[in-house]
């Protein structure tokens, strides 16, 4: 049904979000976070992992508290990250998590997405998440 009216609807900037991070998981500060089903932070190459969500804007060490104990503010944006073997022909191209810090062109082993290439220059290679 078309709207009749003017629509309230809250707004945020989607720069960042605050997760609940796993018992026993620590994330440090500007590497790849990413969530389980039940939107808990976990590392990417977690097994429960269905979504990579940022970087850790900071460490948070959760490695012995309980799930929930400790926050982690996930950051978007565009990123120098270090991708081997990326060009000027993979701008636009997805990029894929093998851990916390390592990012890849390929998807070879069921990786999550992670981001698109941004750009390439003379700095390295830029990654937007």
């Amino acid at each position: 049904m078309a709207a009749t009216k003017d629509l309230e609807r809250p707004a945020r900037s989607g720069d960042a979000y605050g997760y609940p991070v796993t018992a026993g998981v620590r994330h440090f500060g500007r590497t790849i976070v990413a969530v389980t089903a039940t939107l808990e932070s976990v590392l990417p190459d977690d097994e429960d992992a269905v979504a990579i969500v940022g970087l850790a804007e900071e460490q948070v060490d959760n490695r012995d508290g309980a799930t929930g104990d400790q926050l982690v503010r996930a950051v978007r944006g565009v990123r120098l990250f270090p991708v081997t073997a990326a060009g000027a022909d993979d701008i636009g191209k997805t990029v894929y998590a093998a851990d916390d810090q390592t990012l890849q062109l390929t998807n070879a082993g069921g990786e999550l997405a992670a981001g698109k290439i941004h750009g390439v220059d003379a700095d390295g290679v830029w990654v937007e998440f």
